[in-house]
């Protein structure tokens, strides 16, 4: 009997330590907060969308197609990133369904049928693919409302009728104090050509300096034409300047079909690379979202432009040719960039006066404009991005305090199993099968 009592007493012993480990190596979430717990497919979600960001912006930015996991980002091992990056946004998740079901927010049927939808369709092209990594339909739907969630916490506090609405007159205060608002015209500058040893040849070299003596001489000479003009009336200095590169373009397009011609009728094979090659003649008339990163675009285009009109209107945008860029939001390293010196250049310039500046790219006209002219409409025009603007800073550390809050505990076991190279590796493991299929 003693013997058959330490049998069952052994037996039931170690069904409770088997109940332990499975509850200690459950990695189905990957936190808790409170009694309430975090799916683990929330923050691998997050995860996976950073790495497709950042791993297009390395592309995108440097040409980088592989070796991702030898990069950094933000100073940090990008694997490190990343999973600091997705921790903090599930704790953010977190965080913001709590405040949201603690001040009675409620999302619109509008809203809700808006997420389903999306999931609807997600999952018809890559549900297969989310599942593959451990997500969820159910986890993908939360980080939806997740993200809705703080949008709507946002306006809460800062939008028309919220607890800390930004008034009419502090956005136009904010525009006065940060922006700037300038038009350009510019003239590329032509590089050397280098032989095999990545060395500029004398010739190349003779000729570059001499397309580039004949672009300055041309942005000299449409400087000319624009001392005294107003900066509403230089668009008339603009509108001349594209017919001088249409006019151009057709020149160098008739040179060329010429010269290819000639090379076929004495069968000699020279390959033209002068065509346009003084002057960018990329003229556009994009919307402006008055962001930091469209500050920071690139500084080569003939003519920065700023529309704020509907296309489909038969109305022409008097600000086509003009650009409104948040400078007072660029950090150092922003300022630094060729648009970057650009945009300081136009910050030190008085208004209506066309000057001359150039860099290592182009020869360039600028002129700058009072920004108290547009700031009524425009602020008006962008009053949802300039609130952005405005209050993201403040809204993040009102959201950081909402994490220290709560009572959290981070399912290490989790962390470690849904790292960023496991996700990769999943990623391409799915592609590469899918692809060969």
């Amino acid at each position: 009997m003693a013997k058959a009592k330490k049998i069952t007493a052994a037996l039931t012993a170690a069904l409770l330590c088997t109940a332990s480990l499975t509850a200690c190596s459950d990695t189905s979430y990957v936190m808790t907060v409170g009694d309430s717990k975090i799916n683990a497919g929330i923050y691998i979600y997050n995860e996976l969308t950073e790495m497709s960001y950042q791993m297009t912006m390395m592309y995108y930015q440097n040409g980088i197609k592989k070796d991702y996991f030898d990069q950094k980002v933000d100073g940090k091992a990008f694997d490190e990133y990343l999973s600091d990056y997705a921790l903090t946004a599930t704790k953010e998740y977190a965080a913001v369904v709590d405040k949201f079901n603690e001040l009675g927010l409620t999302l619109s049927d509008e809203d809700i049928k808006s997420i389903n939808d999306s999931i609807s369709s997600t999952w018809d092209s890559q549900g297969e693919f989310y599942e593959s990594e451990g997500i969820s339909k159910e986890s993908v739907k939360l980080a939806l409302k997740g993200s809705k969630m703080r949008e709507e916490l946002f306006d809460h506090y800062y939008a028309e009728g919220g607890e800390e609405a930004v008034s009419d007159d502090e956005m136009v205060k904010y525009l006065d104090d940060n922006y700037l608002r300038y038009k350009s015209i510019s003239f590329a500058k032509t590089k050397a050509s280098t032989d095999s040893s990545s060395s500029a040849t004398d010739s190349s070299t003779d000729s570059a300096d001499a397309a580039n003596e004949e672009a300055k001489a041309k942005r000299d000479e449409f400087l000319e034409k624009a001392q005294g003009v107003s900066f509403d009336d230089f668009d008339s200095i603009i509108d001349e300047y594209n017919d001088y590169v249409a006019s151009k373009n057709a020149k160098d397009s008739s040179s060329a079909a010429d010269s290819d011609s000639s090379a076929a009728e004495s069968s000699t094979a020279s390959d033209d690379t002068s065509s346009v090659s003084d002057i960018d003649t990329s003229s556009t008339a994009s919307d402006d979202t008055s962001s930091v990163s469209d500050s920071t675009a690139d500084s080569s285009s003939t003519v920065d432009s700023n529309s704020s009109t509907d296309s489909s209107s038969s109305e022409p945008d008097p600000y086509a040719n003009e650009k409104m860029v948040n400078y007072g939001a660029m950090d150092d390293s922003q300022k630094d960039t060729t648009n970057g010196k650009i945009l300081k250049e136009v910050s030190g310039m008085s208004t209506d006066v066309a000057t001359a500046y150039e860099d290592d790219n182009a020869y360039y006209i600028l002129i700058k404009g009072d920004i108290k002219d547009r700031d009524t409409e425009y602020a008006k025009d962008k009053h949802e991005d300039l609130l952005k603007e405005m209050k993201s800073d403040e809204f993040q550390e009102k959201l950081t305090s909402w994490v220290e809050k709560l009572d959290i505990k981070v399912n290490n076991k989790a962390i470690k199993r849904y790292t960023p190279k496991v996700v990769y590796d999943k990623q391409t493991e799915y592609y590469s099968k899918n692809n060969n299929s």
